[in-house]
This record gives structure tokens, C-alpha cells and sequence, in this order.
């Protein structure tokens, strides 16, 4: 299993090296519906992710993690926004989570684009339905909330809740999960494409998550697939889970 880890964070991270540069500077759409697809590949790269598995930490626990993750964007929108837009979005997240009381953790997460003027603040909130004994699953509830800070082109934020399930062996404890995401995306800049003045775009789409945690004493190292909407995300998060 080591093994397996290891070559895919050899596979994933010299693509997340190699993603492509995202600005997100004017609006150039020739159609509400081009912009309707940019809001949807927005939503699937920058709303919460999937990063923890649903066990609860306990009162004196906490998880702390950087994550490194790489988006597949389904439509060619980001060239109505940048001049240096891909096909890709590589983004980065700062996790922080807190165990408290009754089967509750509290968490922050901050993300960027790295040479890019795109990134979020995020909070979360997870309560665990069953906190998982040595034969059955943890099943688990959370909340989440994110939104853009300071893209002077648009405004965009997302909340959703996500359903998970997750299960230890040994040092291994594989998760998935299940839920919806819901977006609001608005222009705060004139639209410079044919569509002229576009509308805000509100959006639900349907989330998914698998993964495994592995903590090698030291330090834990968590490896994940999601996919919100048409948009496939593949991550690798280095950090300490107590």
C-alpha cells in the first residue's frame, strides 16, 4: 500500500507543478450560457473539499494540513476572464480543525491559486451522526461555506453539506462521501462580450469524495478523487491529524 501511495503522489504532483497560470481579470462572454459553464468549472475547483475522513477528532484533537490539489475544468471558459487561462486550475489549501465537545469539529481552510489573483476563505462545521467503533464505520455531517477575496471581476461564494462515511485499519482509514453544493456567482465589472450585461448565475451540483488518510506516526499523508459537477479534482494533503 506504501508503494501505491508513493507512485501516486510521483504521478500527481509534477502535474500540479505544471498547471497552468489562472487570472481572473475582466468578462468577455458572448453568451449567459458560456458564462453559466465558468460559474459551474468555477464552482467544481474553488468549493470545499473532501479532506479529512468523518471520524471525529474528540475534544483535545485537532487537523492540520497543506494540500495540493489539480482540477480538470470541463469547458473552455477561462479564456473569457485571463489571458493566461487553462484548461486545468491548480489550487493549494491551509486547513485547520478542531475537536470539541459532543462529536463536533470546527474548521478554517484558506486556498489560492498560485500566481493568480484567485483564492478563498472557508469554514466548516462537522458533527458525527456515529463516531465509528471497532467493527462499524464513523458516519458523519458537515456544513460548509466558502467565498472569493478580493477578484475585483466577480463575486463568488458556495455553501453545501456533505454526508460521510469512513472506517480505521491500523494506520489506515479510507472515507467517502456524498452531498450538494450550491454557488452564487456575480459580476462587479461591465461584461465586454457580445452577451452584454449577464445575469448571476446560482448553481447546484452534486458532490462526491473518496480517499484515504494514512498517518505514519509523524506526520499524516491523505490522498483523494472528488468531483463536483463535471469537474474532477485529484489531491495530495501533507499534515498532522491527532
Amino acid at each position: 500500500m506504501y508503494k501505491i501511495l508513493f507512485v501516486i503522489a510521483i504521478l500527481v504532483l509534477p502535474t500540479i507543478a505544471q498547471a497552468a497560470k489562472n487570472n481572473i481579470d475582466y468578462l468577455n462572454f458572448n453568451s449567459q450560457e458560456s458564462f453559466k459553464d465558468f460559474a459551474s468549472d468555477l464552482t467544481g475547483a474553488l468549493a470545499y473539499k473532501t479532506i479529512r475522513p468523518a471520524e471525529p477528532l474528540g475534544l483535545a484533537g485537532f487537523d492540520l494540513g497543506f494540500t495540493g490539489n489539480i482540477s480538470t475544468l470541463k469547458h473552455k471558459q477561462m479564456a473569457s476572464v485571463s489571458s493566461n487561462g487553462g484548461r486545468t486550475m491548480e489550487t493549494y489549501i491551509l486547513s485547520a480543525v478542531k475537536g470539541l465537545p459532543f462529536d463536533v469539529d470546527v474548521g478554517v481552510d484558506y486556498t489560492f491559486v498560485p500566481a493568480s489573483n484567485i483564492s478563498t476563505w472557508g469554514g466548516n462545521i462537522s458533527w458525527a451522526l456515529f463516531d465509528g467503533t471497532t467493527s462499524l464505520p464513523a458516519i458523519g455531517l458537515t456544513g460548509h461555506y466558502t467565498q472569493t477575496n478580493g477578484i475585483k471581476a466577480i463575486r463568488y461564494n458556495s455553501h453545501g453539506l456533505d454526508l460521510g462515511v469512513s472506517k480505521g485499519f491500523f494506520n489506515f482509514t479510507p472515507y467517502a462521501s456524498i452531498g450538494m453544493v450550491s454557488s452564487n456567482v456575480q459580476t462587479k465589472v461591465t461584461n465586454q462580450g457580445a452577451a452584454g450585461e449577464l445575469k448571476e448565475v446560482n448553481s447546484s451540483l452534486l458532490k462526491l469524495a473518496v480517499g484515504v488518510n494514512v498517518n505514519f506516526l509523524v506526520m499524516d499523508l491523505l490522498i483523494s478523487a472528488q468531483q463536483i459537477g463535471e469537474v474532477p479534482t485529484y489531491s495530495i494533503k501533507a499534515g498532522y491529524r491527532f
